[in-house]
């Protein structure tokens, strides 16, 4: 595929919804960074550095609800209207976030970010599918990857500098006027109606959405517990009501995941597999990397976000690498993009605690170009490889996955560091 292909994506009708689909993951992303590099500082603040990992854990429970809520309130009030009110609630949440005068209302407000930025994510990818066709989708979804690049730049940069100024609050007042742009533009130019003839609107499955939400908080509840007999009571009762919530799904009428969503005898399922094992690998990064740069290493918090920042640039980097890769290297991409990570892991397990600063940032490079280059082409590949009548619910169902695994990720990366001691106090 030629370069003029990238070109293709910012011509006529294409170029708005390029842009406001971007829009709309920026906002997701740059939140990811901000809270990231402010959490050690909100702690600080507003106490409950047991809850560190929460502020993760609550906004990726919520995203999922969001996630499996967007393509059914994509169905009931249209893109555009869909869209706004993800922004809506996104904004309140935001604000809310500002304003929190203790870790318990953090938390509320992150779980209300979570809703709005589920539904944006949802439908966003949903959108790729409908607005551009097969041979423009990996140039896209690479874009969005692209995206999370200027964010890594973007978030550290925002939260570093409130930090340092002991001005956190104000890190979430400064993206306030990008809610607002995202929220208009899709107003204005997105499509009004549903996709195709129907509207017959699906119900919203608050059973198998429960039950998938309070699994995940019993594994991070068990995080802040002393003992070890409930803690361990509440990992086997999250397993189960994993299990019970993708049974639950495989009969249900009106599904959250496709046919054998985790089967690894589908190409959908062991994509899903991959998608919840890479989310949950890479999320105790995102969430205490900085934490540990700053205590461990004695860095300010501008400079230990952006060791995140690098992880999000070698993810995108990777995928606008290889982005044009022709068909037959699929394969290779995904299994080399996840071999590459592993190696990124070891290397960081040997110099997080003491290795020099330039060392750890070389091992997280390694883990995020191997996450951008399995990623990309296994997203690609699940969309085209999604059953007949099941590709909008395939489609839509990919964030859902990986929220669940970053939920998850946060939720064992917050156990474990608890349990190491974090719970007791923020020291080296």
């Amino acid at each position: 595929m030629s370069a003029a292909s990238w070109l293709e994506l910012f011509r006529g009708e294409r170029a708005i919804f390029t842009i406001v689909l971007n829009l709309g993951i920026g906002l997701h992303a740059i939140d990811v960074f901000v809270i990231a590099t402010v959490m050690p500082e909100v702690v600080a603040e507003i106490g409950g550095v047991a809850f560190y990992a929460w502020a993760t854990m609550t906004y990726m429970v919520a995203t999922i609800v969001g996630a499996a809520c967007g393509g059914i309130v994509q169905v009931d009030l249209g893109p555009r209207r869909g869209y706004a009110l993800g922004a809506v609630i996104f904004l309140i949440g935001t604000i809310g976030c500002a304003l929190a005068p203790s870790m318990a209302l953090m938390l509320v407000s992150r779980a209300v970010q979570g809703l709005g930025g589920g539904l944006i994510i949802s439908q966003s990818i949903s959108l790729v599918r409908r607005l551009f066709e097969d041979r423009l989708r990996t140039r896209v979804l690479a874009l969005v990857s692209g995206v999370w690049g200027v964010a890594a730049l973007v978030g550290p940069l925002v939260g570093g500098l409130f930090s340092t100024l002991d001005w956190w609050r104000s890190a979430f007042w400064s993206t306030t006027p990008v809610i607002v742009e995202f929220l208009l533009l899709a107003w204005l130019y997105l499509p009004l109606e549903p996709e195709g003839e129907t509207r017959r609107v699906p119900r919203i499955p608050w059973r198998r959405l429960l039950l998938l939400a309070t699994a995940v908080v019993a594994v991070g509840t068990a995080g802040v517990l002393s003992g070890r007999a409930l803690p361990a009571a509440l990992l086997v009762a999250a397993g189960l009501m994993l299990w019970l919530t993708m049974r639950l799904d495989a009969s249900a009428a009106q599904p959250l995941f496709p046919t054998g969503a985790l089967s690894l005898f589908r190409p959908v399922g062991s994509a899903y597999w991959l998608f919840l094992m890479t989310s949950i690998t890479h999320t105790s990064i995102g969430v205490y990397l900085p934490l540990v740069m700053q205590v461990g290493h004695g860095l300010d918090p501008l400079a230990a976000g952006y060791f995140n920042a690098i992880f999000a640039l070698s993810w995108t980097a990777s995928a606008f690498i290889t982005a044009g890769l022709p068909r037959r290297l699929l394969a290779l991409a995904v299994l080399g993009g996840a071999g590459v990570t592993l190696v990124g892991l070891a290397a960081l397990r040997l110099v997080i605690v003491d290795g020099m600063p330039l060392m750890v940032a070389i091992a997280v490079s390694s883990i995020g170009l191997g996450i951008g280059t399995c990623n990309l082409h296994l997203t690609a590949a699940t969309m085209e490889a999604a059953r007949k009548g099941e590709e909008t619910l395939t489609a839509s169902s990919i964030p859902t996955v990986r929220s669940l695994g970053i939920a998850i990720g946060s939720a064992l990366a917050g156990l474990i560091a608890n349990n190491a001691g974090l719970a007791r106090g923020v020291d080296p």
